[in-house]
């Protein structure tokens, strides 16, 4: 539907093996879904370790997991894989003081809410330790 509606590029796949997401069988690196279609995916950033392929786009894992793992799986892809990495957070994510859902289950609550205060500053972080594009230039890059 993307392709038919005219879309560049989407950013929708996360190759990795979730309990609520992902597509293991993805390719890792930009690639063509729609055949015949100049649309390209820019599946969300992952690292390898060993056979494992780690999520490390962004989001929860970005919150919840230590800085220096977020900073060596975009120096792997950037450096060892010579690619863009694909980075997101949620809006919801910046905001410590958002209203909590108080009957959400456990596991849903510490996703969501966990270390929302350490986010500020990690992306500060990432902004500065990383050269940043806009997503346009970069499928522009990946095309040539």
């Amino acid at each position: 539907m993307l392709a038919e509606e005219g879309y560049a590029y989407s950013s929708s796949v996360a190759p990795v093996k979730h309990d609520h997401y992902g597509w293991p069988e993805s390719p890792r690196f930009v690639w063509k879904p729609v055949e015949g279609s100049e649309m390209i995916e820019l599946p969300v950033t992952t690292a390898k370790l060993g056979e494992r392929t780690l999520a490390a786009g962004g989001g929860g894992f970005f919150r919840l997991l230590p800085y220096k793992f977020s900073s060596w799986a975009i120096r792997q892809v950037n450096g060892e894989a010579g690619r863009p990495a694909v980075f997101y957070f949620h809006p919801w994510e910046i905001d410590p003081g958002q209203p909590r859902v108080a009957d959400a289950p456990l596991r849903s609550k510490v996703r969501h809410y966990s270390r929302l205060s350490a986010m500020e500053g990690k992306l500060e972080r990432l902004l500065k330790d990383f050269a940043w594009d806009r997503v346009d230039r970069i499928v522009a890059g990946q095309r040539a």
